[in-house]
């Protein structure tokens, strides 16, 4: 009995409290209400005493500043592009030769090998490394990453076809850094204008 009346005080006790703390919290809310309604009811009657010449000289001068400041936001963003426009159009200038000594590379020793004839290891190696010195100072992301994977996969020795898919990802990215997106490209397309039976070159990646 004494047990249950104690529980039934110590429900009151919680009740009380959590009564008077949702009126404190709701009497700090209220005076916080009270205090901004006051502020905008002084900030309306100021405005209101204002003359309407001031008024109209206030919003002009507001207008004209936040113009000012949106015309140069957007010439810093305009700038900006045409720098990195700038720059991309430099670093293309750079590469068009390397990049086509590099196509050239590829199908002279296409060429040779179909003729019967093998350009020296040495001349490969010469022309290589000229690329990868161009490469390394101008060539996009993509291509560096492309080259230096070619480049450690060359030490195992890659079966052909992984050999030339890796070599058309090249020429892809290569394509792509000067601007010409891959969309509608398929995998072994470049690749055709290299090897004639490319379907049978492919196939035997598998």
């Amino acid at each position: 009995m004494m047990k249950k009346n104690r529980d039934i005080l110590l429900g009151i006790v919680v009740l009380i409290v959590l009564v008077s703390a949702t009126f404190w919290v709701l009497r700090l809310i209220w005076s916080w209400f009270s205090a901004v309604w006051v502020s905008v009811l002084g900030l309306i009657d100021t405005v209101s005493a204002l003359d309407t010449v001031l008024i109209i000289a206030l919003i002009s001068g507001a207008i004209t500043v936040l113009g000012l400041i949106i015309n140069s936001v957007i010439s810093i963003v305009i700038k900006a592009s045409e720098h990195r426009s700038k720059v991309r159009a430099e670093l293309r200038a750079k590469m068009e030769k390397p990049y086509s000594e590099f196509v050239s590379l590829i199908f002279d020793i296409m060429m040779n090998t179909k003729q019967g004839e093998v350009i020296s290891e040495e001349e490969i190696t010469k022309r290589m490394v000229l690329f990868s010195k161009e490469v390394t100072l101008y060539g996009s992301n993509k291509v560096v990453k492309k080259w230096a994977k070619y480049r450690i996969s060359l030490a195992g020795k890659p079966p052909l076809a992984e050999n030339m898919l890796q070599l058309e990802g090249i020429l892809f990215a290569i394509r792509e850094d000067l601007g010409i997106k891959k969309r509608g490209m398929k995998k072994g397309e470049v690749l055709a204008l290299f090897i004639n039976d490319v379907e049978e070159t492919l196939s035997k990646k598998k």
